[in-house]
């Protein structure tokens, strides 16, 4: 979960542009008698370490402190590597937990679908069917806030993490929308809190107990909980980055410096919009089954895949705008496509929240599932595709692909 998904998005492209070369020429190759992931990890370690080195803020390069990567071809074993430390002076782990933020919203989004599958709720139905009290409600229906476009306003993050996640809607209720449903694109954490409202009154079942039962114990991700309601593995608590006006976002164009993060009420307080721990190699196994489609059927699907109009427009303005290729395409009903230089066409959702930012992608033309965790959540950096451009074609290699 983030406050803006498009922090000095020109300035942040730029960087994009700058570092697509980072797989371009990869290290010689190694023995091939090597097991699966140290041979994964030798071919991938002078790429992280050039790609852990090359964000900047614009005023100053910073290094990323820690890096997990894995990743998966076909129907081989998923292999995983890490640089760098996910703590102060605690090396990280190829399959260290991680908060991952918003990557969260790939579990409430496919869970909605599949209450639409079952006949639980209905994508269009409108959501004063559970919110009476919401401004609009009658003409924002359950894919608006699916696809970013109800128009309602973001949360007080101020609040998120001390209040219920109910307490959380009706806040963003009193405030006036921003636009009226269904014209407009913007990205909004409180349209997936609702989502997760949603799915629990509709099923009349816990959140949490509906994304444990239905995805995390069926595909066997040990290290994947909801921060606050489950247990798990404990998650690296990473780094931030700190200047004179604040930290993380607050710091782009500034100098700054990184130091160790503390623990954030948002870990807990994001919910259904962004509290899941989970490691890389979990997560590589969750977006090959959702993406393969072994989690919703064909055409929900496609519902998640499909790119909606007012995002398309939205990030084809946003890169014209700063005049360096489009990567992102757009968002569909809960993934986003990029396209991937030297690769191709990638579905996914990135992340980030205090300590940590991420993504998870699956690249049908490779067959390649690929997750990336940095133990910091940076200022510009573009939070939408973290290490996606620079590392995907280089984590191909590595495979053998």
């Amino acid at each position: 979960m983030r406050r803006n998904p498009w922090i000095a998005l020109a300035s942040t492209l730029l960087l994009v542009a700058s570092i697509v070369a980072c797989t371009a020429t990869p290290p010689p190759e190694p023995s091939a008698t090597a097991s699966g992931d140290a041979l994964f990890a030798e071919r991938m370690t002078a790429a992280l370490l050039q790609w852990r080195a090359s964000p900047s803020t614009g005023q100053f390069a910073y290094t990323i402190p820690g890096t997990a990567v894995a990743a998966s071809v076909g129907d081989g074993d998923v292999v995983a590597t890490s640089s760098g430390e996910g703590d102060p002076g605690e090396p990280l782990a190829p399959d260290a937990a991680f908060h991952i933020g918003s990557m969260t919203k790939l579990f409430t989004a496919a869970l909605v679908m599949q209450l639409d599958e079952e006949g639980a709720l209905a994508l269009d139905d409108t959501i004063d069917r559970w919110f009476p009290a919401a401004p609009g409600g009658t003409e924002i229906t359950v894919r608006m806030l699916l696809q970013h476009e109800s128009g309602l306003a973001e949360l007080d993050f101020d609040l998120v993490g001390h209040v219920t996640p109910q307490e959380l809607i009706d806040q963003v209720f009193i405030e006036e929308p921003v636009f009226s449903p269904g014209t407009e694109y913007e990205y909004l954490n409180a349209g997936y809190i609702m989502l997760g409202r949603v799915a629990e009154l509709a099923a009349e079942t816990p959140y949490e107990e509906l994304v444990r039962t239905r995805f995390i114990e069926p595909l066997g991700l040990t290290s994947t909980y909801l921060d606050g309601e489950a247990t798990g593995p404990q998650a690296v608590n990473g780094f931030v980055l700190v200047c004179d006006t604040g930290e993380g976002a607050d710091c782009l164009k500034q100098h700054g410096a990184v130091k160790p993060q503390s623990p954030s009420p948002q870990w807990p307080g994001a919910w259904s919009a962004g509290s899941m721990v989970s490691s890389a190699p979990d997560q590589t196994v969750w977006i090959r089954a959702l993406v393969g489609g072994d989690v919703v059927d064909a055409e929900h699907l496609e519902e998640m895949l499909e790119l909606s109009t007012n995002s398309t427009e939205f990030y084809a303005a946003t890169y014209d705008a700063s005049g360096v290729p489009h990567v992102q395409l757009g968002e569909g009903a809960g993934l986003a496509t990029w396209e991937i230089p030297d690769v191709g066409i990638c579905h996914g959702h990135a992340g980030a929240i205090p300590g940590s930012n991420g993504i998870a992608a699956y690249c049908p033309e490779a067959d390649l599932a690929i997750v990336i965790l940095n133990a910091i959540e940076p200022a510009g950096l573009t939070p939408g595709y973290p290490g996606l451009t620079p590392l995907t074609a280089g984590v191909l290699w590595a495979l053998g692909g």
